[in-house]
C-alpha cells in the first residue's frame, strides 16, 4: 500500500507542472490538484499494517471475543449490528483494556511486594514464578507468625494480670509501715500502657518494671518475708518472659540453625554502612548439596551447614557480616574491604573447603563450594553489587563447580 501511495505522489508531481502550465486560468483545476495531493499525503502518514499480520491480529482478536461475541462476529459481513450489540461490544472492550491496563501496571508491584516481605520473614522463595503458590506460602508465614505474636501478648497479659493482685498486696504492705512505695506506683504505670508490637521495645518496658519491682522487693523484705518470696516468684515468671522476648528478638535476626544473620539482619547491616564506604560481597553454595541430602538425610545435611558456618565465622574478622540467605546459600559482606581482598578470601576458602573433612557422626563427607565476587560501585546499592556477585556465583557454577568467579 505504502508503495502504491509514493507511485500516486510521484506521479502526481509530474503532471502538477503541466496543469497548472496549461490551466492557468482555472483556480478550481489547480485547488483540486492540491486536494487530491493534500488527501494522500494523509493518507501516507497512517499507520501502514501489512494484510498477513492485520488478518493475525484480526483472527486473535475474535477468538479472545468470542466467549461473549461470538454470535456477533458470525453475522454476515454485510449484516450492520444494532445498536445495543454495538454498545455492548465497544463496552466489553474497553473493560478487558482497562483489566490488561491496571494489569500491566499492577503485576509488577504485587511480585516485588510478596519479595520483599519473604526478605523481612527471613524466608526463601524457592519458586518466583508461580505467583499463586508464592501468595499461598506468604499467607502460611504470616498465620504463623501472627499466632506466636498472638501467644507471646496473651502471656504477658497473664503476667500483668497476676502482677496486678501481687503488686496490690506489696503496696498495702509498705503502706502500712510507712513507705509509699514509688517503685510500685511506677511498675504499675509502666505496665497499664498497651505494650508495643516491636518485641524490643516491649522488652525495654517489662525491664523497667522489672528493676522497679526489685527495688520495691528489697523494701517489703524487712516487713514481710511471704511477701518477698512472692516477689521472688513474680521476677522469676518476669525474667522468663524477658527472655522469650529476647529469643523472639534473636529468630527474627537469626537463622535458627546455624546462628549466622539472616536476609533481614542482613539488610540492617547494609542499611547502617556509610554510603561512601568501599564493600566486597561474596557470595557461596555449596556444589551438590541436594544429593548429600538425599543421599546422607537432611541430618547430616545440617551437621554440614553448621560446620560450614563455623568456618566462614572463623575465617572473617569481626566488623564482616556472615549471613545465611537460605538453603545452602551463604554471604559475606566484607566492610572496607577492596575487591582484591575479597578475591584471596573467596580463593583460600574454595582451597581450604575442598579439602576439610566434615566429620558427620561416624562419617567423614568431603565436598566442594562455588563462589562469586563483586565490589560495591560509586553508582550502585549495597544489594546491587551482591546480586552481581551472584551472577558470579553462577558463572562458577556453569564452569564446573569448585572455583571462584570475580565480576568487576
Amino acid at each position: 500500500m505504502q508503495q502504491h501511495i509514493e507511485q500516486i505522489l510521484h506521479d502526481m508531481d509530474t503532471l502538477r507542472p503541466f496543469v497548472l502550465a496549461n490551466q492557468t486560468q482555472n483556480a478550481e483545476l489547480r485547488s483540486i490538484m492540491r486536494r487530491i495531493i493534500q488527501h494522500v499525503e494523509y493518507i501516507q502518514q497512517l499507520p501502514n499494517i501489512p494484510h498477513e499480520k492485520f488478518a493475525t491480529m484480526s483472527r486473535c482478536l475474535m477468538q479472545l471475543m468470542d466467549a461473549e461475541h461470538g454470535a456477533v462476529l458470525k453475522k454476515p459481513a454485510d449484516e450492520a449490528l444494532s445498536e445495543s450489540e454495538e454498545e455492548h461490544l465497544i463496552q466489553h472492550t474497553q473493560e478487558r483494556r482497562d483489566m490488561l491496563q491496571a494489569l500491566q501496571y499492577d503485576w509488577p508491584i504485587v511480585r516485588h511486594s510478596l519479595e520483599k516481605s519473604y526478605a523481612l520473614l527471613g524466608k526463601k522463595n524457592d519458586n518466583p514464578e508461580d505467583m499463586r503458590q508464592t501468595a499461598l506460602n506468604m499467607e502460611r508465614f504470616l498465620q504463623a507468625h501472627l499466632q506466636q505474636e498472638e501467644q507471646l501478648h496473651n502471656e504477658v497479659k497473664q503476667l500483668i494480670a497476676a502482677l496486678n493482685t501481687s503488686m496490690h498486696s506489696m503496696l498495702t504492705v509498705l503502706q502500712e509501715v510507712g513507705d509509699d512505695a514509688p517503685e510500685i506506683k511506677q511498675t504499675q504505670q509502666l505496665l497499664e500502657q498497651e505494650l508495643p508490637n516491636d518485641p524490643k521495645q516491649a522488652q525495654d518496658i517489662l525491664h523497667q518494671a522489672r528493676t522497679a519491682l526489685l527495688q520495691a522487693g528489697n523494701k517489703l523484705s524487712t516487713a514481710s518475708h511471704t511477701m518477698h518470696e512472692q516477689t521472688q516468684l513474680q521476677q522469676e515468671r518476669m525474667s522468663k518472659l524477658t527472655q522469650h522476648l529476647k529469643q523472639a528478638e534473636a529468630e527474627a535476626r537469626n537463622d535458627p540453625l546455624t546462628g549466622l544473620a539472616n536476609r533481614r539482619k542482613l539488610a540492617e547491616f547494609l542499611a547502617e554502612l556509610p554510603r561512601h564506604m568501599p564493600i566486597s560481597a561474596i557470595m557461596i553454595d555449596i556444589d551438590f548439596f541436594k544429593k548429600i541430602n538425599d543421599h546422607y538425610g537432611h541430618d547430616t545435611g545440617d551437621m554440614i551447614l553448621k560446620s560450614l558456618a563455623t568456618i566462614l565465622n572463623e575465617s572473617t574478622r569481626s566488623s564482616d557480616m556472615v549471613a545465611r540467605l537460605g538453603g545452602e546459600e551463604f554471604c559475606i559482606i566484607l566492610p572496607g574491604a577492596e575487591i582484591h581482598a575479597a578475591e584471596a578470601l573467596a580463593s583460600n576458602l574454595c582451597q581450604s573447603i575442598s579439602v576439610h573433612d566434615f566429620i558427620c557422626g561416624e562419617r567423614t563427607i568431603n565436598l566442594t563450594i562455588s563462589l562469586g565476587v563483586s565490589q560495591k560501585k560509586s553508582n550502585e546499592t549495597a544489594m546491587e553489587s551482591i546480586k552481581r556477585a551472584d551472577q558470579a556465583l553462577y558463572q562458577s557454577k556453569e564452569n564446573g563447580r569448585n572455583r571462584m568467579t570475580l565480576m568487576k
